[in-house]
C-alpha cells in the first residue's frame, strides 16, 4: 500500500517548494528583465557635450573680455558703462533641468550683451537723436507758418570740445571672419560719415545744434577706434563723391520735402549705418550665436534620449508586471493541485480501507465450520443465550 501513488506523494510534499521555486523564478526572470531594460536605457541616455560645456566657458571668457575692453573705450569717451552680471552655467550638464537654466541664462546674457553694445554708440545716438527731433520740430513749424529768414553762420569751431586721447583697443571686439578689406571698408564708410556731419554743422543755423553735429562727428571719429583697421589714407578721398552721392537724392527730393526734414531723415539713415558697421560681427556675437546653437541642438538630443528611453520602459514594465503575475499564479495553481492530489489520496486511502474492512469480513464468514448444527428452535438459542458469559460480568 505505502509504495501506491508514490510520484503522487511526492509532488504533495515538495509543492510548497516547488510554488515557492517557481515564483523566485518568476522574480528572477522580472529582474533580469528590469537590468537589461536599465541597461538599455542607460546605452541611449543623453550625455554631457563636451563641445557645448567649452562654448559656454568661452562665452563667459568672451564676454569678460568685450566687458573690459568697452570699459575702457568708454572711461575715454566719456560715457557711462551699465553695470553687468556675467554669465552664470552649471558646471556639470546632465539633465534637461541643466538645458532649460542654460536657455534661461543665454536669454540674460542676450540682454546683456545688447545692453553693452549699445553702451557704445549711445552718446553718439543721444546727439544725433537731438538734432533729428529738433529738425523735425522745425520742419513741422515751416508747414504751419512761412519760412523766418536764415541766421547768420557763426564760426563756433573754437567751442568744439577736443576729443579725448583714446588709442586703439589692444584686443580687437570684431570677429576674425571681418577680413581687413571688408574692415577697411567699414572705417571709409565712418570717415564719410564724419565728414557729412561735419558738412551738416557747417549749414546749421543755430550754435547749439553746430556744437552738437560737431561733437557727433567726433564721436564717429572715436567708434571708428573700435575697427580692427584704423581708417587709410584713402578713406578723405572717397569723401566727395560720397557727398556728391548724398547730394543726389536732396536734388531729387527738394520739391518733396523740405530741408530740414530731409536732413532729419539723412540723419536717421546716417545713425542707421553707424550701429550696422560698429554693432556686427562681434566676437562675443559669434561666440553667443554658437552656444545657442549648440544648447538647441543639445535640447533636441535630451528630449529624443528621453522619448527612447520612455518607449524601453512603457516596452520593458507590461513584461516585468506580467511575469510577477504569471509567476504568482502558477505557485497559486501548484499549491491548489496539491490539495487536489493530497484530497484524492485520502480518498483513495479511505476507499481501501474500507475494502480491506469489507475483505476482512468476508474472510471471517467464509472461514466458519461447515458442520456446526444451526439452532432452529426459540428455546435452544435461549438456552445457549443463558449459557454463553457475557463480558463484564452483565
Amino acid at each position: 500500500m505505502k509504495k501506491q501513488y508514490y510520484f503522487a506523494r511526492l509532488f504533495v510534499r515538495a509543492a510548497k517548494t516547488i510554488a515557492l521555486l517557481v515564483i523566485f523564478i518568476g522574480i528572477g526572470l522580472c529582474v533580469l528583465r528590469y537590468y537589461q531594460a536599465n541597461i538599455a536605457a542607460g546605452g541611449i541616455a543623453y550625455k554631457p557635450s563636451p563641445e557645448l560645456q567649452q562654448a559656454l566657458d568661452d562665452l563667459k571668457d568672451e564676454f569678460l573680455s568685450t566687458e573690459q575692453v568697452i570699459e575702457s573705450f568708454n572711461a575715454a569717451n566719456q560715457s557711462s558703462t551699465p553695470g553687468l552680471q556675467g554669465p552664470r552655467f552649471p558646471l556639470l550638464i546632465e539633465s534637461s533641468e541643466d538645458l532649460v537654466r542654460i536657455s534661461a541664462e543665454l536669454s540674460r546674457v542676450d540682454q546683456e550683451r545688447q545692453r553693452l553694445k549699445e553702451s557704445v554708440v549711445s552718446r553718439f545716438e543721444t546727439l544725433v537723436k537731438g538734432i533729428e527731433g529738433k529738425l523735425h520740430v522745425y520742419a513741422a513749424a515751416l508747414q504751419s507758418s512761412p519760412s523766418p529768414a536764415p541766421a547768420p553762420a557763426e564760426d563756433i569751431a573754437g567751442l568744439v570740445p577736443p576729443p579725448p586721447p583714446a588709442a586703439g583697443p589692444e584686443d580687437s571686439l570684431f570677429s576674425s571672419k571681418l577680413n581687413s578689406s571688408e574692415a577697411h571698408e567699414r572705417s571709409q564708410s565712418l570717415a564719410e560719415r564724419k565728414e557729412f556731419l561735419k558738412a551738416l554743422g557747417t549749414k546749421a543755423e543755430n550754435a547749439e545744434n553746430r556744437v552738437i553735429l560737431n561733437e557727433a562727428s567726433e564721436q564717429v571719429d572715436q567708434l571708428a577706434r573700435l575697427l580692427p583697421e584704423k581708417p587709410g589714407a584713402s578713406a578723405p578721398a572717397r569723401t566727395d563723391s560720397a557727398s556728391n552721392g548724398s547730394n543726389e537724392p536732396r536734388s531729387e527730393e527738394r520739391g518733396q520735402l523740405p530741408p530740414s526734414e530731409r536732413a532729419a531723415r539723412q540723419l536717421e539713415q546716417l545713425r542707421s549705418n553707424v550701429r550696422q558697421m560698429l554693432l556686427t560681427s562681434w566676437r562675443l556675437d559669434e561666440v553667443f550665436e554658437k552656444a545657442a546653437r549648440l544648447v538647441s541642438v543639445e535640447r533636441e538630443k535630451e528630449r529624443a534620449a528621453t522619448v527612447a528611453q520612455q518607449g524601453i520602459w512603457l516596452s520593458a514594465a507590461p513584461r516585468i508586471v506580467i511575469g510577477l503575475l504569471a509567476a504568482g499564479l502558477a505557485g497559486l495553481l501548484i499549491l491548489v493541485f496539491a490539495d487536489l492530489v493530497q484530497t484524492q489520496l485520502d480518498t483513495a486511502s479511505s476507499t481501501v480501507t474500507v475494502a480491506d474492512a469489507i475483505n476482512a469480513l468476508r474472510g471471517s464468514v467464509a472461514h466458519l465450520p461447515v458442520n456446526e448444527p444451526i439452532i432452529k428452535t426459540r428455546t435452544e438459542r435461549s438456552v445457549i443465550d443463558e449459557e454463553t458469559p457475557i463480558e463484564g460480568g452483565a
